[in-house]
């Protein structure tokens, strides 16, 4: 039990620590590990936003959606 409960705290930290430390915005150029998860995530979840998950990377990164997606994924 004690084990569990620290694993959990460690595992809460790391996501509030990765969050917090969060300056710019989430693209595959500037935080690929968690970009590509939220991908993967909106792909299987919510696939209906997928495409303007997508389009709003793209402007992040002042890039055309067809750029974008031939580099990026």
């Amino acid at each position: 039990m004690m084990i569990h409960a620290a694993i959990t705290l460690n595992s809460n930290n790391w996501r509030s620590t990765m969050l917090d430390n969060i300056t710019e915005p989430v693209t595959p150029a500037t935080n690929p590990e968690l970009w590509y998860r939220y991908y993967e995530i909106v792909q299987q979840d919510a696939p209906e936003i997928l495409d303007t998950f997508i389009e709003n990377t793209a402007a992040k990164m002042e890039l055309t959606v067809d750029y974008f997606v031939q580099e990026f994924l």
